[in-house]
């Protein structure tokens, strides 16, 4: 993905990406933690520079992300996926899932930015929180590690009522084009904004 700084004032908390077929994208503007609508969602081309998110522009093309997939066009990055169940226990299939790299790429969030990663071993997967910072740095930060695929009850009485997180990986070494905090170094791209994860069980540790 290439952006290109443009002339334009980021007014918005969070954006939402989805891959609509092949050769579109739609992105849809919230003016908090993707609950309100900003604006009407925009249609982007594959390979097209279009006006992305805030001031930047991009060219985004997908690739494969998969264990059976061979050559250079396919996908080595390593994400988890965060499933919200409308049920207790995790139960049933899930109605909303999120996906974020977990190579402690740095993304916008609610109020700041935020980053993922995983251990060697894919037993937690660690968020940051970096508070009122857009470029996941500053003092003012909150932790949280999570278990892989351990079921957390979030809320009794109304949905989501758990939620758990997977990681999927291809190469555990694999890098993506996409910023990071000062102490992994600055790459070609900045990141893609992510929506603020739920987190509700006291086996989510915070630090």
């Amino acid at each position: 993905m290439r952006l290109v700084r443009g002339g334009f004032l980021w007014l918005l908390a969070a954006s939402l990406l989805r891959l609509s077929n092949g050769d579109t994208y739609d992105i849809q503007d919230y003016t908090d933690a993707c609950h309100t609508i900003f604006s009407p969602k925009r249609t982007l081309e594959s390979g097209k520079c279009e006006r992305f998110i805030g001031g930047y522009w991009a060219e985004i093309t997908n690739r494969l992300r998969s264990s059976t997939c061979v050559g250079q066009d396919c996908s080595r990055l390593a994400v988890t996926k965060q499933r919200f169940y409308s049920e207790s226990e995790c139960v049933g299939l899930p109605y909303e899932v999120f996906t974020y790299p977990v190579q402690n790429e740095c993304m916008r969030a609610s109020n700041g930015t935020q980053a993922f990663r995983v251990d060697p071993t894919t037993t937690n997967v660690t968020q940051v929180d970096y508070l009122v910072n857009d470029r996941c740095g500053g003092d003012l930060t909150r932790q949280y590690i999570m278990s892989v695929g351990y079921c957390y009850e979030l809320y009794p009485d109304r949905a989501p009522r758990s939620f758990r997180w997977e990681v999927e990986r291809y190469d555990a070494t694999a890098i993506s084009d996409a910023w990071r905090p000062s102490s992994l170094g600055l790459v070609q791209a900045a990141g893609v904004a992510a929506p603020l994860a739920l987190l509700g069980s006291p086996r989510a540790r915070e630090f």
